[in-house]
């Protein structure tokens, strides 16, 4: 490291240096070739990461379909328009709200800076900003998106954070960027069917907890709309979470959201019944503290659980206006559509399923003693699990878990 160049974390173990050496020799080699395999380097940066900030100017472009070379310019120009006499109405419309984050953002990433040098950066945020809703009056900002583009502005600068911005409140956010976050908040919810997944006895627990609080899993709201940049206050570790977002489906986030509930699962069973105080734990639920898992671990946890439970796999819900569960690759990049997607069918199959199920395994949980009803629901969910491959599995899986409680929704 030359002399003067502050160091960030920890110094590397040999079999780390060695294996970020590795991974830097693999996706050259991905990025010399002609064409591209995206979807190679997509995996390959999911499961590996990129060990520096400079390979992501190159990398993190690419994995949204747009020019590497974008990273490599770090300033954008401030038009007249966006000095404040010819703002688009999009750009009018979201000022105010976009003036008050930034009053209160950067604060994580310039420790030690003085405040005018803050001040400055706070300028390039907000050209980043707004030069990602430009031109696009249906993208709506909403407050954390500020933390999002503030990573992207540290690692990209201006001209790489404006363009990956851009792209990201079309896509892998959408559901955030629109008129409300009714969307978002039904994207939220499946947090819990994930978190059944991977944890069945933390997801059971939760749920006999019975606490208003918690029906709608809002305390890992800010993980979902921040890509957990406003939660974590170190760049290398939000960068290396980065890096698995932006080369996974936009369902990533809530993947790793649930595998971080898993970690803290110790704090959570340590309040016993207490719903209230279950929630403050999982609210104040601190993710990459020192004593427990890195980003490295958490990102190969959310990926594992993604071949587990594809977001194929959730369809089954009635997930309202939500779009990004229902997106799509096209040429290796991922896209959403514009409206959601008929769900219908995989809903009316999970119900079909789910009153088979209840026929067939609530007659014998009625009448036995709670350890006998415990051990029969096991079974009946290994059973499902391990027999049913359509997207009715997780459905039936539901009532099955609940025991006797009744479908959560209507259909």
């Amino acid at each position: 490291m030359g002399r003067g160049r502050r160091k960030s974390g920890p110094q590397l173990s040999s079999p780390e240096a060695k294996r970020d050496a590795e991974t830097v020799a693999l996706i050259n080699d991905i990025l010399i070739e002609e064409p591209r395999d995206v979807i190679r380097l997509r995996k390959l940066v999911a499961v590996r990461g990129i060990p520096s900030h400079q390979l992501r100017t190159r990398v993190w472009p690419l994995l949204l379909g747009l020019p590497e070379s974008l990273g490599l310019n770090s300033s954008v120009q401030e038009s007249q328009e966006e000095q404040g006499d010819a703002l688009t109405a999009a750009e009018k419309r979201d000022l105010q709200v976009i003036a008050c984050d930034l009053d209160r953002s950067l604060w994580a990433f310039t420790e030690g800076w003085t405040e005018e040098a803050r001040a400055l950066k706070r300028l390039a945020l907000r050209r980043v900003l707004l030069r990602a809703l430009r031109y696009q009056d249906d993208v709506w900002y909403y407050q954390g998106l500020h933390d999002v583009a503030s990573v992207l502005l540290f690692t990209l600068g201006e001209a790489g954070g404006a363009a990956v911005l851009s792209q990201l409140v079309v896509t892998h956010l959408r559901d955030a960027t629109r008129p409300d976050l009714l969307a978002a908040t039904q994207t939220l919810g499946l947090l819990y069917p994930l978190l059944r997944a991977a944890d069945p006895q933390l997801y059971t627990h939760l749920l006999s907890l019975d606490e208003p609080a918690l029906e709608v899993p809002f305390f890992a709201l800010s993980w979902h709309l921040t890509w957990f940049a406003h939660d974590v206050a170190d760049l290398n570790q939000v960068c290396r979470l980065f890096d698995l977002f932006l080369a996974s489906h936009p369902l990533m986030p809530l993947y790793l959201a649930a595998v971080a509930v898993k970690s803290c699962r110790q704090a959570v069973f340590a309040c016993g019944s207490d719903g209230p105080a279950v929630y403050a734990a999982l609210k104040g639920l601190k993710v990459l503290s020192p004593s427990g898992p890195g980003a490295d671990a958490l990102a190969r946890d959310a990926a594992a659980l993604y071949r587990a439970v594809p977001p194929s796999a959730l369809r089954y819900l009635d997930l309202g206006q939500a779009v990004t569960p229902d997106a799509y690759l096209v040429q290796g990049l991922w896209k959403v559509p514009a409206q959601p997607l008929d769900r219908t069918q995989g809903i009316k199959a999970a119900r079909a399923t789910i009153l088979r199920l209840r026929a067939t395994f609530l007659p014998q949980l009625r009448g036995s003693s709670p350890g006998a009803r415990r051990k029969r629901r096991s079974a009946a969910v290994v059973a499902v699990l391990s027999s049913l491959t359509s997207i009715a599995a997780l459905g039936a899986a539901i009532l099955l878990i609940q025991g006797q409680r009744a479908w959560p929704g209507p259909v």
